[in-house]
């Protein structure tokens, strides 16, 4: 999970995602796997890890959970379903692996039949979005299917241009639908246009206030020439004829006819680059840059197509963009909305002082989306401003805090996070146990002692987050770190821990695997003993990490 500023090396993925699987995808076809398992203990015996539904049940689910939890804690997942084939990261998965392995061929078969098109989770994602991921995998599809989403503010934004953009969305999972036929197609300055011209556009609703479809009617024509006024003449008429109009839609408040005339414009420019033609498209841009057009193209952003012409003409007006569209995003009353501008402010990548303002607001959703735009987008400085908010009393705006420090990864924010080990809000200690693990390739800063981590670890009652500690134990691997480890994975007759109560297979597996993360070949001598320990899935669990 270091530092999570995945959006700047894949769309919609997490960070660089081909840097765990090696050259044979093996790490990331594990992890994948672990999923396949986990979804289908799902749908076979219908329970949940919390053990509501039968003993057994949750414990092979929570086993499970345990497996693709670990996976993930190591690298992020990126996959997409294309041509009724898995394709990880980029590159294929041999059919055959797929047919043979009955996990594997299940999983792509469930997948095919809910529509699912591509599977993204970020490195470090929470168990319980895991769950709702398997979840949702595990479900029969119902006619009536609706995407599962939630307010949740992140820049995971769906890849496919089609309805609906997310099958699933959370902090670090997303779920896009499968891609339909031409659902790609890139958009030239003519489309849209020509129906306009011909009155076969699609028209406004009653609903759509303000809007005259009379003027987009009129505006048609003088769009079709637009496209085709590839010399400075040309198109210094014709855009002569469009500011007349950017005037009056502003004047009337015509949102959706001054966002035909921005994209026609900026695909316009798209396609003269250069050329003829292009000085008298930048009197049309620099005119859209008044602040009463710029707002009514914000309003416009979630619901057109083609946002990322919309979004250019809104990086022009830097700052002040990101003041129009964070008042949007808190204005808007549905959570596909929030997202669309959460997402635009981040591609836009500017941070404004109106973003370190919103950190000290009354109101707390209004704090957590400030918080979480500043960590998506690595705005480092920012670190000093969330640092208080660990302290604050909502534990949403804790854990909100926690989460975009953690993003950020600078030295102060991970000393922050070290202290945060103990906090009442269990999502909170368990980024702060990610925080420790994360210190040892962090420039700069001291390997934080393993002591307080490990007291933090006794007293712990939450499983995830003491598995998430123990990790990091072994990812610290200092001489502190590696006692205690080895105190936990040892029988406790062997160990002298006479005096503590009796450990879980599940803990003493995790902290043997993080003994051979920290120390390797050097562990193996006590891995070799316990291949004949009492509790047989340690001793299963030894002969894995033996061999």
């Amino acid at each position: 999970m270091p530092p999570l500023g995945y959006r700047r090396t894949v769309v919609a993925a997490g960070e660089s995602v081909v840097q765990h699987a090696g050259p044979d995808g093996r790490a990331a076809r594990g992890t994948l796997r672990s999923l396949a398992l986990l979804v289908d203990r799902l749908a076979t015996l219908g329970s949940s890890p919390d053990g509501a539904q039968g003993g057994s049940a949750a414990t092979a689910v929570r086993d499970a959970m345990r497996q693709v939890t670990a996976r993930v804690r190591e690298a992020p997942v990126q996959c997409r379903i294309q041509e009724q084939q898995f394709v990880l990261d980029g590159e294929p998965v041999d059919r055959g692996l797929t047919r043979d392995d009955p996990l594997l061929s299940t999983l792509l078969v469930r997948c095919l039949s809910l529509g699912v098109g591509g599977i993204t989770v970020r490195q470090g994602a929470a168990p319980a979005e895991l769950l709702t991921l398997a979840t949702l995998l595990a479900r029969r599809r119902a006619a009536d299917d609706t995407p599962v989403t939630n307010d949740t503010p992140t820049s995971m934004s769906a890849v496919a241009e089609q309805q609906p953009r997310e099958l699933l969305r959370s902090w670090s999972v997303l779920v896009t639908p499968a891609d339909q036929p031409g659902g790609h197609r890139l958009a030239t300055p003519l489309d849209g246009a020509g129906g306009l011209a011909a009155g076969t556009s699609s028209m406004p609703s009653d609903a759509d206030a303000g809007i005259s479809a009379a003027a987009l009617r009129g505006a048609g024509p003088t769009l079709v020439r637009l496209a085709a006024a590839t010399d400075d003449t040309a198109g210094s008429r014709v855009v002569d004829a469009l500011v007349p109009l950017i005037d009056q839609a502003e004047f009337r408040g015509d949102a959706r006819l001054l966002e035909q005339v921005a994209v026609a414009a900026a695909r316009q420019a798209h396609v003269v680059a250069g050329g003829g033609g292009r000085l008298a498209l930048e009197r049309v841009m620099r005119r859209l840059q008044h602040r009463s057009s710029l707002e009514l193209l914000a309003g416009r952003l979630p619901y057109v197509e083609d946002r990322t012409m919309l979004l250019e003409l809104l990086a022009r007006a830097g700052e002040t963009a990101v003041d129009i569209l964070v008042k949007q995003l808190l204005q808007a009353e549905d959570g596909a909305a929030r997202r669309v501008y959460f997402d635009s402010i981040v591609q836009l990548d500017i941070a404004g002082p109106m973003l370190f303002d919103l950190v000290r607001d009354s109101r707390w959703f209004v704090v957590r989306n400030a918080v979480a735009l500043l960590g998506e987008m690595g705005v480092e400085q920012a670190d000093l401003a969330m640092l208080p908010l660990l302290q604050h009393a909502d534990d949403r705006i804790r854990v909100a805090a926690a989460r975009s420090l953690v993003r950020l990864g600078t030295v102060k924010a991970l000393q922050g996070l070290h202290a945060a080990i103990d906090d009442a809000s269990a999502e909170v200690r368990r980024i702060a146990a990610v925080s420790y693990g994360l210190t040892p390739g962090t420039s700069g800063m001291v390997r934080p002692p393993a002591v307080r981590l490990a007291m933090a670890l006794e007293k712990e009652t939450d499983e995830d987050v003491a598995l998430e500690m123990v990790a990091s134990l072994g990812k610290l691997g200092g001489a502190d770190a590696v006692q205690r480890l080895f105190r936990l994975a040892m029988p406790q007759q062997s160990a002298g821990d006479t005096g503590e109560a009796s450990r879980e297979a599940w803990l003493r597996i995790a902290a043997l695997e993080a003994l051979v993360k920290a120390r390797g070949s050097a562990i193996m001598p006590h891995v070799e003993t316990l291949t004949n320990d009492a509790d047989p899935e340690v001793a299963q669990a030894a002969l894995r990490l033996r061999g």
